[in-house]
């Protein structure tokens, strides 16, 4: 009986001596770093720029400055929580391609504000949303 108890905690030893270890930030649920220039994030970054213009009654339309930081939860899809700076461009909504539009830079229609969103995407099912954001003006 001592042999097998021997046995069994030697063979467990040598399992976890060969396994990977495994930090806190590779496990799911963990929050990590994101690359900003990553393509998943790049979306989420145009998916709440799209969303914040829809939202805000400015005529004018607001692009990224600044990608400030970009975190990423994996759960069932992925929570990312984006800082970014804002400023308000001289193009109207209406236009299409806003990342084109230079930054008014009028001092009286200077707009800046700097932007904490948390938005969660599940990419198999085509769905993608807003569930939480604050701004604060620079």
């Amino acid at each position: 009986m001592v042999y097998i108890v021997q046995f069994l905690l030697l063979t467990v030893a040598i399992a976890l001596a060969m396994s990977p270890v495994v930090s806190s930030e590779s496990m799911t649920g963990a929050i990590q770093e994101a690359d900003i220039n990553d393509k998943d994030v790049q979306q989420v970054v145009d998916f709440v720029l799209k969303f914040y213009n829809d939202e805000n009654d400015d005529l004018y339309a607001s692009r990224a400055v600044q990608v400030m930081s970009a975190k990423r939860q994996v759960m069932a899809g992925t929570l990312y929580y984006l800082k970014l700076e804002l400023g308000r461009t001289t193009c109207t909504k209406s236009q299409f391609n806003l990342s084109a539009c230079p930054l008014n830079e009028e001092p009286d229609q200077q707009k800046r504000e700097i932007c904490n969103f948390q938005v969660y995407n599940v990419p198999w099912e085509h769905e993608i949303s807003v569930e939480n954001y604050r701004c604060h003006s620079v």
